[in-house]
C-alpha cells in the first residue's frame, strides 16, 4: 500500500469517528445534580465572592481547553442534569404572545453574568447572583433567550454560605444570555425583592436604528422566583432611532396576608413619528383619546398591581401629560384612561 492509499485509509477512518475523535464523542457534558442541603455547607470564600468561582461549585462542570465551544470572552460550566426537574419555561418578548422551552436542555452551558452585593436592614452583608444557561456558547441569535438561575448568599462568621438558589427562575434576555438581577427593593417590613431591567434585548442590538425596549421582572426574595413581570418597561434611543423614550421604577412593594401589592411610575416622552410601541400604562388610553394628543409630548403614569389568591389585578393608570404648543405655551392636563388595556 502507497503512502497515499495509507493517508486516505487513516483520514477515512478519523471521518467516521473510528479512532474515537468525533466531536459529539470526545466533549460531552458532565452530569450533575443540584443539591442544596450540600451547597449550603459549603463555604464560598471570606472576601468578595468571586464569579467564576461560585459558578463552578453550583455547576461543577468545567470546560476542557479542547472544547470546540470555549469561549474567549467568557467562562462556562457544560453540563447535563438527569436528575433534575424537567418542564416548561414561557418567554413572554417581543410582538410574540410567547415561547416555551423544556428545561434544563440536554446540553447546558452556564456562565455567571452578575453579583449583587446588599445589606439588609439590619445590615447583614447578602448577595445576589445571577447566571445563565443556554444551548450554544457563542452569545449569538437576538431571539435565543437564556435560562436564568438565582444563588442568594449571605456573609456568616466571616464567610459567605449559599441561603437558597434555584436554577430555573424564567428564561428570557437575548443573544443566549438572560438579563441579571441589577436592584434590591424593601418592603416597609424588610421582606426583599430584586429587579431586572432587562428580558428583552438585553441592552444591545443589531441594527442601529432599533429603539431598545426592555422589561421589568419583580423577583421574590424568599422563593427566587417571578412577581410581576411588565413588558416594554423601558425603551431607549439606539443609534440613530431619535424618538420616543421612557423608564419604569418600582415606587412601593407591600406584602400582607391577602398578597403583595406593587406601585409603579413611567416617565418619558412620546414622539408619535417614531411610535412602533407604547408603554403599557399608555395602551389604556383609548385610540380616539390617543389621537387627539400632541405629536410629541411628555408624560408620567402611575398604576398599582394586586397579587391575591386569583391572579393579578390592576388598577388603571393615573396619566398626566404636558406639552408645549407652537405658541410656546406650556399645557398640562389629566388623559382619561379604560379599566382595562385598548391597545
Amino acid at each position: 500500500m502507497n503512502k497515499l492509499s495509507v493517508f486516505l485509509f487513516l483520514l477515512s477512518i478519523a471521518c467516521s469517528g473510528s479512532l474515537g475523535f468525533s466531536q459529539e464523542g470526545a466533549f460531552k457534558p458532565l452530569d450533575i445534580s443540584f443539591d442544596l442541603g450540600k451547597l449550603k455547607q459549603l463555604d464560598f470564600g471570606v472576601d468578595s465572592l468571586d464569579p467564576d468561582t461560585i459558578l463552578f461549585h453550583l455547576f461543577p462542570a468545567p470546560m476542557s481547553e479542547d472544547d470546540p465551544e470555549l469561549s474567549e470572552w467568557k467562562t462556562s460550566a457544560y453540563w447535563t442534569c438527569s436528575s433534575c426537574w424537567r418542564g416548561e419555561l414561557y418567554s413572554f418578548e417581543e410582538d410574540e404572545d410567547f415561547e416555551k422551552e423544556l428545561i434544563p436542555y440536554e446540553r447546558n452551558y452556564t456562565s455567571c453574568t452578575s453579583i449583587l452585593n446588599y445589606k439588609t436592614k439590619d445590615g447583614i452583608e447578602r448577595a445576589m447572583a445571577s447566571f445563565s444557561s443556554s444551548q450554544t456558547n457563542d452569545g449569538t441569535g437576538r431571539f435565543t433567550r437564556g435560562v436564568l438561575s438565582l444563588a442568594h448568599f449571605e456573609k456568616q462568621n466571616g464567610n459567605w454560605k449559599l441561603i437558597d438558589f434555584n436554577p430555573f427562575v424564567n428564561l428570557q434576555g437575548s443573544f443566549t444570555l438572560a438579563s441579571p438581577v441589577d436592584a434590591v427593593v424593601f418592603n416597609p417590613n424588610g421582606k426583599v425583592y430584586f429587579t431586572i431591567h432587562g428580558g428583552e434585548a438585553n441592552g444591545v442590538s443589531p441594527e442601529d436604528y432599533w429603539p431598545l425596549y426592555q422589561g421589568l421582572y419583580v423577583i421574590d426574595g424568599e422563593s427566587l422566583s417571578d412577581v410581576l413581570y411588565l413588558k416594554g418597561a423601558s425603551c431607549r434611543e439606539n443609534g440613530e432611532a431619535v424618538g420616543s423614550v421612557w423608564d419604569t421604577e418600582i415606587m412601593k412593594i407591600e406584602s400582607n396576608v391577602f398578597g403583595t401589592n406593587i406601585e409603579t411610575k413611567t416617565t418619558g416622552l412620546i414622539v408619535k413619528e417614531y411610535n412602533w410601541f407604547l408603554p403599557k400604562a399608555l395602551q389604556f388610553i383609548s385610540k380616539s383619546d390617543f389621537d387627539l394628543l400632541p405629536l410629541r409630548f411628555s408624560f408620567t403614569a402611575n398604576q398599582a398591581f394586586y397579587y391575591t389568591t386569583t391572579g393579578w389585578r390592576f388598577e388603571k393608570p393615573v396619566i398626566t401629560i404636558w406639552y408645549t404648543d407652537s405658541k410656546g405655551i406650556k399645557h398640562e392636563q389629566l388623559v382619561t384612561t379604560q379599566n382595562t388595556c385598548v391597545k
